[in-house]
């Protein structure tokens, strides 16, 4: 009877993510762990990246958390496994977290549109291609915002007309605020009919303006208060402070020998994230750790609890990573058949999305090179961490050099 309970409460306790999956997941030997090593070490051997630090969890339990190469070039100063980095884009999945918090609060609904809570965003434009605004087939609705489907851009990654405007107006400016980005965005218009395409855009800092509204709390003290407090993610805010400050990696970027060296503003090391922006941009002004990210991952995986602490219900965590894009529309920039969740990417056919990992696992990176992944075939969450500069202007795809080793360095090594 002991025996039988014992299997009866371990099957209970597995994540309720991993559940569902009827093939086993593929393990990890002590050789093919090197392996995954050898390959990330390799890209700091050939001057790729400054540092790296990988983290590999399956069914909770440590597979690897390996720290090689430098948090400072100049001073030699090595990186370690607890180096705390801009982890840029990846701020994202978290402001989609505080969402479907008020989300479950009843606070708003899929299908309300965005300007019920963001009236200054009422009755936007489309630009076509012949430059003309044209009416909107429908305004935007929260699950288009959710999911950047909605019409908006970035503006840095494109030079269409819209592209330019965004450029020229600078609507995540951190030395604005999150009305006077959503002032900016009322001037400007649509790049896209709503649910036409998908279009990595400032979406997700709208979403941080409506949890401002809906939440009656600033931004950044909402995510603060409500979602890296509870998690013990002791080394993650919109600025460095204290002693976490001698842990900092800084962005790395080549000199024209190729060799990485600090990539740092005006005021040099002193000045990098001081200080809590006037915009935190909710779409990606986040420092994190490997082992923090990989606490909000886990909670992600159990169902939106950890260690007790539960901030979502298991089936509001379902539908952020379940496609919430119109048939048809799939994430271009990451592949054929990739498609989008609530603030989560999902991959779609390996075969024809190019990407290393099994079809439904959901992930995301930022544009200094940090990402994750969690892959439910395989009971993984990855974290991985680099500091690579990038120039708005200058092609991203570098950003993606790590997260493209380590994903193909891990599905080599893991045995079925």
């Amino acid at each position: 009877m002991g025996r039988v309970h014992g299997l009866a409460l371990s099957l209970f306790c597995l994540p309720l993510s991993w559940v569902a999956q009827a093939a086993g997941p593929g393990h990890f030997t002590p050789a093919g762990v090197a392996a995954i090593k050898q390959s990330m070490h390799a890209l700091v051997d050939r001057q790729e990246v400054a540092g790296v630090v990988t983290l590999i969890l399956q069914d909770g339990k440590r597979v690897t958390l390996d720290a090689y190469g430098y948090a400072d070039t100049e001073s030699r100063r090595p990186i370690g496994p607890d180096s705390v980095m801009a982890v840029a884009s990846m701020t994202k999945p978290l402001t989609g977290v505080a969402m479907m918090m008020l989300y479950e609060q009843g606070k708003w609904s899929m299908d309300d549109l965005v300007a019920k809570h963001v009236p200054q965003l009422a009755d936007l434009k489309v630009m076509d291609a012949t430059g003309k605004l044209v009416p909107a087939a429908h305004q935007p609705t929260m699950r288009e915002l959710m999911s950047h489907s909605a019409g908006f851009t970035y503006g840095s990654f494109g030079n269409s007309a819209v592209d330019q405007l965004y450029q020229a107006a600078k609507p995540t400016d951190p030395d604005s605020s999150l009305p006077g980005l959503i002032g900016k965005l009322s001037q400007l218009p649509l790049k896209n009919q709503p649910g036409s395409a998908w279009e990595y855009s400032v979406s997700v800092d709208i979403q941080g303006y409506i949890v401002e509204k809906l939440s009656g709390m600033p931004y950044a003290v909402f995510i603060r208060e409500k979602i890296l407090k509870p998690l013990k993610m002791k080394d993650s805010d919109f600025a460095v402070f204290g002693k976490a400050r001698e842990r900092m990696a800084f962005l790395h970027a080549p000199d024209a020998t190729g060799k990485q060296l600090p990539y740092l503003p005006a005021g040099g090391r002193d000045a990098v994230a001081k200080a809590v922006p006037r915009l935190p941009s909710p779409g990606g002004s986040l420092y994190s750790t490997a082992l923090d990210y990989a606490r909000f991952c886990q909670m992600i995986v159990n169902g939106g609890q950890l260690d007790g602490v539960r901030l979502l219900k298991p089936a509001t965590v379902k539908l952020m990573h379940e496609n919430a894009l119109p048939p048809g529309v799939t994430v271009g920039m990451a592949g054929p058949g990739t498609t989008f969740g609530l603030d989560f990417a999902i991959a779609g056919d390996p075969s024809t999305t190019k990407e290393p990992w099994p079809a439904g696992t959901f992930y995301w990176s930022g544009v200094n090179g940090t990402y994750f992944w969690i892959d439910p075939a395989n009971h993984l969450i990855v974290v991985g961490m680099i500091q690579r500069a990038w120039v708005p202007g200058t092609d991203a795809a570098g950003s993606l050099v790590a997260r493209n080793a380590g994903g193909k360095a891990i599905y080599d090594a893991i045995q079925h």
